[in-house]
C-alpha cells in the first residue's frame, strides 16, 4: 500500500511539473514541460520513451515486469486526475487574467489528454492479448502514441502540434 501511494504521488508530481513550470497558458506548454526529458523545448520519441518507461516502473508495484489491470487502472486514474487539475488551474488563470474571478471557465476538451489517457489502456498496449502489459509492449506502443501527438509529422511534439 505504501509503495502504491508513493508511486502515485511521484507520477502525479511528474505530470504536474509542467503545469507549474509554464505560466503562459499556451496550449501544449505544460505537456512539453512535463515530457521534454532532454530539455530541448520539444518532446522527442526518446523523451516519450523515457517518460513512459519511468511511469511503467512506478506503477509496476510488484516489480514483476508487467502491468496488470489494477496497476493500469491506477495509472490511468492518476493521469486523469492530473489532467483535470491542470485544466482547473488553467481556467482559474484565465479567469484571473480576465478579472472575472470565476472558476471553471474554459474547460473545453483536451485532445492531448484524451490521447494520453487512451494510451494507458490495455487495448492500446497489450499486443499479444494476454491481458497484461510487459515493459517492452508499453515502450513499443510509445511509437503509436508519439505519432498521434506529432500532428504535423516533423518528428517532434512541440507547440505547433497543439
Amino acid at each position: 500500500m505504501t509503495n502504491t501511494l508513493i508511486s502515485a504521488g511521484t507520477v502525479a508530481l511528474m505530470l504536474a511539473t509542467g503545469a507549474q513550470a509554464q505560466g503562459n497558458g499556451q496550449r501544449g506548454a505544460s505537456f512539453i514541460a512535463s515530457w521534454d526529458m532532454s530539455q530541448t523545448g520539444y518532446v522527442s520519441l526518446d523523451d516519450m520513451q523515457t517518460h513512459r518507461g519511468d511511469m511503467f516502473d512506478m506503477f509496476d508495484h510488484d516489480g514483476n515486469g508487467y502491468l496488470a489491470a489494477d496497476e493500469l487502472a491506477q495509472m490511468a486514474e492518476t493521469v486523469t486526475a492530473q489532467g483535470e487539475l491542470r485544466l482547473e488551474r488553467q481556467a482559474e488563470n484565465r479567469a484571473e487574467r480576465q478579472g472575472e474571478g470565476r472558476r471553471g471557465q474554459g474547460q473545453n476538451a483536451n485532445p492531448t489528454g484524451a490521447i494520453i489517457h487512451s494510451a494507458m489502456s490495455v487495448e492500446f498496449n497489450d499486443t499479444n492479448g494476454d491481458g497484461r502489459i510487459s515493459r517492452e509492449e508499453f515502450l513499443t506502443a510509445t511509437e503509436r502514441l508519439f505519432a498521434a501527438l506529432d500532428r504535423n509529422g516533423d518528428g517532434r511534439v512541440d507547440l505547433s502540434d497543439f
